[in-house]
């Protein structure tokens, strides 16, 4: 498992503060250029050699250069992948809604202006694909480049913006990386650099600069309060094994992003598993749902981990929230001796939503609450298991939720622990007597298929979908003056 360490330059002298500007300019001219000559299909191998001689880096450090371009395009290949599947998506499902016989002429005249916008950037997205080519990238990001064209920032700050790192892979066999190297000795912690400048022998000069790694000391009890990075790349140092830095330079001060595998140091046998019960976890925009059933898929208890921050939290307060968060989901599954069922969701923008959901879903990202979680439970020795998300909050709405008192999230992370066991979620008896009166049809459908046509026959029934499911489920059903 791979983390990334924040760590930082501190102290750094004003000689070597030009000499780290300097190769941040060296460096990221060098990405660009190598941008542009893979796209006109230059040979990577040649064009290592080319950068190399151009820029005046080592072999090394041209490879980096050279990777960091070629994987720009890789990722923006991906992208356009990616957003041609969604608007193709919206597509369709505009085209759906436009068949509906009920429309009035003001809702289908927005559907088609809406089915015009989607359709342009379909085919625009089509033509890269069919051309295997991509939108244009611009280095120091688009949102600087406009306030630059406006004159809202000076030419300097642009430089500053598109010259501004350093990038360099790890290399075992040289203990760890070579041109930016941790050292540790008697005096301290120091980042050593290897820098353009050679000596009368070709060898790079190298300098030598105190680097802080992140390490919170309790100033009452003494002891490291959340995870002791300072002491796990020290640990890591003394394997041997690769590590990936990056050199970021903001607002005057040099951050330093290592990447290493936790895995080389730290061993997390499971000590809770799904044999004695499992917790499942329906994420959602303000916290976790979490529901305990016994190993024969019973009902044990349920609990929601609600944090309303998490929607209005800058990006910064909402990162350590969702650690919070995950955190208590493990202690929830350790003091349970329970192992953790979660969605394996993917995270597509392939519907058309309100502009107040697509803020939420914006702001706050299912996929770090859930990338945190998985990392706390292998942390913990918590079992993880995924399962596909198809139908849960329905199941649980329809199934579990009246029957065992839940509400509709914690209804769908029993269904979500259910299916980690394997257990298929059959249609009540009740549910097929009252609304399906094609029962021979209806018993043809798959499990999911079944399900999708009761949650169609309640949404029409109900008229005003399934939220009313709770409070109206006697009348839809036609038990009104039933007591149960």
């Amino acid at each position: 498992m791979k983390i990334t360490i924040r760590a930082k330059l501190i102290d750094v002298a004003e000689e070597i503060d030009k000499t780290l500007s300097n190769m941040m300019l060296v460096f990221c001219t060098a990405v660009r250029f190598s941008f542009k000559r893979l796209l006109e299909g230059k040979d990577i191998k040649e064009l290592e050699k080319d950068v190399a001689i151009k820029f005046n880096l080592n072999i090394r450090q041209s490879k980096d250069a050279v990777e960091e371009a070629r994987q720009v395009i890789a990722s923006q290949k991906e992208l356009v992948k990616l957003n041609y599947k969604n608007y193709t998506a919206k597509v369709n499902s505009i085209e759906l809604d436009l068949k509906k016989p009920y429309l009035t002429d003001k809702k289908r005249k927005a559907l088609l202006s809406k089915l015009d916008k989607r359709k342009r950037k379909q085919s625009y997205y089509k033509n890269f694909i069919d051309t295997d080519t991509i939108p244009s990238v611009v280095f120091g990001t688009k949102e600087l480049f406009l306030r630059r064209c406006k004159g809202l920032i000076t030419k300097e700050e642009w430089q500053a913006a598109r010259n501004n790192r350093i990038y360099s892979r790890g290399d075992k066999t040289k203990s760890g990386n070579p041109n930016l190297r941790v050292i540790v000795n008697d005096s301290g912690i120091f980042l050593e650099i290897s820098t353009l400048e050679k000596t009368d022998t070709n060898r790079a000069i190298k300098v030598r600069t105190p680097l802080y790694l992140p390490q919170k000391v309790s100033q009452k009890t003494g002891e490291i309060n959340g995870r002791d990075y300072r002491t796990m790349m020290l640990d890591y140092l003394r394997t041997g094994e690769a590590y990936q830095v990056e050199l970021i330079k903001k607002d005057g001060e040099y951050h330093c992003h290592i990447t290493i595998d936790e895995a080389k140091i730290r061993d997390y046998p499971l000590r809770y598993t799904g044999h004695a019960g499992l917790i499942g976890v329906d994420t959602n925009p303000d916290g976790f749902a979490l529901t305990a059933i016994s190993r024969d898929g019973n009902y044990l208890k349920s609990a929601y981990l609600f944090q309303p921050e998490l929607k209005d939290a800058r990006s910064d307060r909402r990162e350590n929230l969702c650690g919070e968060l995950a955190k208590q989901a493990v202690e929830f599954a350790k003091e349970n001796n329970c192992g953790v069922a979660i969605e394996d969701l993917k995270f597509a923008d392939d519907k058309d939503v309100s502009s107040k959901f697509a803020r939420i879903k914006h702001q706050f990202i299912y996929k770090k609450l859930l990338s945190m979680l998985i990392a706390a439970c292998i942390r913990a020795g918590v079992e993880l298991i995924q399962v596909k998300p198809q139908f849960t909050s329905k199941i649980g709405l329809y199934k579990y939720c009246h029957q065992y008192g839940l509400d509709v999230h914690n209804g769908a992370a029993m269904v979500i622990a259910r299916r980690a066991y394997g257990y298929k979620e059959t249609v009540p008896k009740i549910l097929k007597d009252k609304l399906i009166t094609d029962l021979p049809s209806f018993n043809k459908k798959t499990e999911w298929g079944k399900w999708s046509a009761i949650d169609k026959i309640i949404n029409k029934d109900a008229k005003g979908g399934t939220g009313f499911w709770q409070r109206d489920r006697k009348s839809i059903l036609g038990l009104a003056n039933v007591p149960f």
